[in-house]
């Protein structure tokens, strides 16, 4: 794989994990915001379970694009 096709399938990665990242909260908005009567305690618990699998999802996003960019540097 060439740099320029390694560096595109690197970008092409963090777009998708991004993405994702965006569905999450999207659904979870949605969810709050047409939830009958307003969240209630049970709801506090599942959003804080999902902005922490978030904060994980989000920073393993970040190292990988850490990772990419070392080995753009190390190829230039």
């Amino acid at each position: 794989m060439t740099p320029l096709e390694h560096a595109a399938y690197a970008l092409n990665w963090q777009a998708d994990h991004q993405r994702r990242v965006a569905v999450i909260c999207d659904a979870l908005t949605d969810y709050l915001a047409n939830k009958t009567g307003g969240p209630d305690g049970s709801d506090a618990e599942m959003c804080s379970g999902v902005a922490l699998f978030l904060s994980a999802y989000i920073r393993h996003g970040a190292d990988v694009a850490a990772e990419d960019a070392k080995h753009a540097e190390a190829g230039a």
